[in-house]
């Protein structure tokens, strides 16, 4: 048997008392960057130099109590805005602010003469109610929209906002939005009008255009794509000799062994043969999707397990087609034929995944569905972000981010009026006085942030609220202050669960630390 470790035992009042203290902490350095007016926090490195960040998400991870329990605390925090980050890329700071309201509220009702069990029970069914009325109130997002949502998740930063809404508006409604650092100091837009392959040539020797190190066809080059690995030269003799009875170029798209790939470099190294072998892309079953996906594209079917090794006579049935193809050492872009043929098989596969996705109850099944329909669409937006100072850039990547994940989110279940009127407007709901304080906190600590007392302010009936940057009560949707509706609801979500997890907590157990 192995050493064991010595445990501290902390519980009831004790327990429940460093929880919250440690929650408290946590909550106070997150929630002071929350909001237009919300503060900069400066972290130390580990080597030493100061790293601004407005980041909530970020500024949470870096904190770690002394004290065991109140470190817990911390951790179960950490998770429930992991949670949301996960599930809908944004509103990590409302979590911490939701999560240490619902559990310092709980904690008073308990010692107040309330049940555990009782106050748990009334805060879930209350937030059972306050998910449905935002469902209700909830928008469809539009264009204009796109930028708002962009704009408030980029804390008003308008330079980032303009450049991700103009990514998602070029991309389309499916289309693939991601980001990079940019090679210059720069920021800007880059659109691929096309369909990316996560992967390129085998062999350098394949490149045709040296100024970029890319291998470029644009004259309708012929294309096969398979999941299976080609063996031997026999398997893909009848597609060389198809593209070059018919003058066309050749992409294959599979795994290859080293003779066959060698017999295929040969034919270009000597011949001038137009010809090149790109690894397949991707593992496992998403190999197997984003092949057949491919396929579609191309107008053709892929080459499976199921269609033999012998392609001599019926070489037709596995080629397919497109306008243009660049393919470069780590990604491919193809730019798909356009006819109504092609489009037509396209969009039953769309339609096929989306009613998968209806089905679906996992949140990461949905995700990879979502990104073979954008492979599907074609159009790639790609934020090139770039800063002169290190520091700088590091935080201009994160708003970027939380940008791009609140649109994306947006998308997916439509927005609401932002300023923490959503919530504020569902504290009027029979909802409990536990879940009314709560509803109300987002909205007060963005005013306490503005140095403002937020009882102070009459904003009228949802959608009007305050806008701190202006100063003045206003409709948020005209003032373009709007969340995104799946980041509110999971804040809500997680920190329920997590504050539950804590109150139903009666004894804490660490390791035992020797001084």
């Amino acid at each position: 048997m192995g050493e064991r470790i010595l445990k501290d035992i902390i519980s009831g009042d004790d327990a429940k008392n460093l929880l919250l203290s440690g929650l408290k902490k946590a909550h106070d350095v997150v929630s002071s960057t929350y909001g237009y007016r919300g503060r900069t926090v400066l972290i130390e490195s580990d080597y030493g130099n100061a790293e601004p960040t407005k980041d909530g998400y970020d500024t949470l991870q870096s904190i770690f109590l002394e004290n065991p329990v109140e470190n817990i605390a911390l951790e179960i925090a950490k998770e429930a805005s992991e949670k949301t980050m996960k599930f809908s890329g944004d509103s990590t700071t409302n979590t911490v602010i939701l999560l240490y309201a619902f559990f310092k509220n709980s904690v008073e009702a308990v010692k107040n003469g309330k049940s555990p069990i009782d106050v748990k029970r009334e805060i879930e069914k209350s937030r059972d109610l306050i998910l449905e009325h935002l469902d209700k109130i909830s928008t469809p997002i539009t264009d204009k929209l796109i930028y708002d949502v962009a704009l408030t998740s980029a804390n008003g930063d308008e330079e980032i906002a303009k450049i991700v809404s103009e990514a998602y508006i070029k991309a389309g409604a499916d289309g693939s939005v991601s980001h990079a650092r940019s090679n210059t100091d720069e920021s800007y837009l880059e659109f691929i009008d096309g369909t990316l392959v996560e992967s390129g040539y085998v062999e350098e020797r394949f490149v045709n255009v040296f100024s970029d190190r890319t291998c470029v066809f644009d004259e309708n080059p012929l294309v096969v794509c398979s999941t299976i690995e080609f063996k031997t030269v026999k398997q893909i003799l009848p597609f060389m000799q198809y593209a070059h009875d018919n003058k066309r170029p050749l992409v294959i798209i599979a795994d290859c062994a080293p003779a066959v790939k060698d017999v295929v470099l040969q034919n270009v190294v000597q011949k001038g043969v137009p010809f090149c072998v790109v690894h397949a892309p991707g593992v496992g079953k998403k190999r197997l999707d984003f092949i057949n996906d491919l396929a579609c594209i191309l107008g053709t079917q892929a080459i499976t397990t199921l269609s033999g090794d012998n392609f001599e006579g019926r070489e037709g049935e596995f080629i397919g087609e497109c306008e243009k193809i660049v393919i470069g050492k780590a990604d491919t872009i193809i730019t798909p034929v356009k006819n109504d043929y092609i489009q037509k098989i396209i969009d039953g596969k769309i339609a096929e995944i989306k009613e998968t996705i209806e089905t679906t109850k996992s949140q990461v099944e949905e995700k990879y569905l979502r990104e073979r329909i954008a492979k599907l669409v074609g159009g790639v937006s790609i934020i090139k972000v770039g800063s002169i100072i290190e520091s700088e850039l590091k935080e201009k990547i994160a708003r970027v981010d939380d940008s791009v994940s609140a649109v994306r989110s947006a998308k997916e279940e439509g927005v609401l009026a932002g300023g923490g009127v959503a919530l504020l407007s569902a504290s009027t709901l029979d909802i409990g006085s536990i879940c009314e304080t709560v509803c109300k906190t987002p909205f007060n600590k963005l005013m306490e942030n503005a140095s403002l007392k937020a009882i102070e302010y009459a904003i009228g009936e949802y959608p009007n609220g305050y806008d701190v940057k202006e100063y003045k009560t206003t409709d948020m949707f005209d003032a373009g202050i709007v969340d995104s509706t799946k980041a509110i609801k999971h804040a809500l979500i997680n920190a329920v669960s997590a504050s539950n997890t804590m109150l139903m907590t009666d004894a804490v157990l660490t390791n035992k630390r020797m001084i």
